[in-house]
Order: structure tokens, then sequence, then C-alpha cells
């Protein structure tokens, strides 16, 4: 063998060994991936959350509504009250002012927006109480200056009314005032109101319309 045919044989060859990248896939992390028995309980939870939730708004929802009912309750309540006592008041008015020179006039305001009942009581006594006016020459103006109202139940109030009034006669020329504590019962019928008991605080109280 020769020494070229050694050194030939002892070259390394000379094809280049190339690696293959070999890429991986990635660790799976601890975690990533719920069980289905976790996924169905949280299904389950969620459900009953929502359950929960429109349960909830129900009871919101009613308990709104009824706050909104009575909210309308008392705003009609002190409607009502308040009403009643501009009946009273006008009502007064009209019986504590009189002139014995015009009383048809009055005999109309007491008896009108009154129940058959008061306004029967009026018809009564209306020639004897003109006879007495007449003959005393008596002249008198009413002035409200406050009211109590009471409900009695059946949209009826009682209310309570102190007013003063002015007067002067034949034997009083200067006019004199004296304070008055009245009773007027008010009825609510619909949309109509009426006057349907009227009278002094004492007598009231004697006859148990009032206390």
């Amino acid at each position: 063998m020769s020494d070229s045919d050694k050194t030939s044989e002892a070259k390394p060859s000379e094809t280049p060994v190339t690696l293959e990248k070999t890429t991986s896939a990635p660790a799976e992390q601890p975690g990533n991936t719920m069980p289905a028995s976790g996924i169905r309980r949280l299904q389950y939870l969620t459900g009953v959350a929502a359950a929960v939730l429109g349960v909830l708004a129900i009871a919101l929802g009613v308990a709104w509504q009824n706050s909104t009912n009575d909210l309308e309750a008392l705003r009609s309540g002190n409607a009502d009250r308040e009403h009643a006592a501009a009946v009273a008041s006008d009502y007064t008015l009209r019986s504590l002012t009189y002139d014995h020179k015009n009383l048809p006039a009055f005999f109309d305001g007491v008896q009108r927006g009154t129940s058959e009942g008061l306004s029967n009581r009026y018809t009564e006594v209306r020639d004897t109480l003109t006879t007495i006016m007449t003959e005393a020459q008596v002249v008198a103006t009413g002035n409200v200056l406050g009211t109590s109202v009471e409900a009695i139940g059946n949209d009826q109030f009682v209310v309570t009314v102190f007013a003063t009034q002015r007067t002067q006669n034949i034997q009083q020329q200067d006019p004199g005032t004296v304070p008055n504590l009245l009773v007027v019962t008010v009825a609510k019928n619909g949309g109509d109101w009426q006057v349907v008991d009227y009278g002094p605080k004492d007598a009231a109280v004697k006859d148990g319309t009032a206390k």
C-alpha cells in the first residue's frame, strides 16, 4: 500500500453532519385544565346564583311596589285631610258671617254643600232665627285661625275649627270679638264633599260626635 493510499484512508469524511432541530411542545402547566367535576360544580353554582338573583329581584320589585302604594295612600290621605279642613273652614266662615239685612244669603250659605239632615235643621229654625237676628240687627264676621282634622272612617273627618267672630247688634254698637271652638263633620262621597254635622265643641262632646 502506497503512502498516498494511507493518507486517503486516514482523512475523516468531509460529508457535513447536520443536526436536526426539534421543537418540543411546552410542558403542560398544572392547573390549566379543570376537571369535569369542577366544571359541573361551577355550572351548578352559577345556576344557583342566577336563581337567587332572580328571587331577590322579584322581592325588591314587590317591596318597591308596596312602598309606592303606601306612599300614594299617604299622599291621598293627606290630600283628603287638607280638603276636609278646607271644606270645614269655608263652612265655618259662612256660618259665622251674616247681616240682618240679607238673611237669605246667610241661610243659603249654611245649607249649601250640606247633608239633607243638616239642611233640614236650618229649615226648621229659619223663621225663629230670622226674627231674632232682624230684631237684634245683628251683623257678624267670622275668621278661622286654625283647624285639627281626625279621620273617623268611612271617608268621614271630624274637623275642630278654632275661629273668632266679630259681632255688633242694637244693644252693642261697638263691635266685639269672641272666640269659638267648633266641630265640623265632613264626609267624602266620591268626588263630592258634604258637611253632615256642625256645632260648638262642647255640644259635640255631649252628643258623642267628637272627642
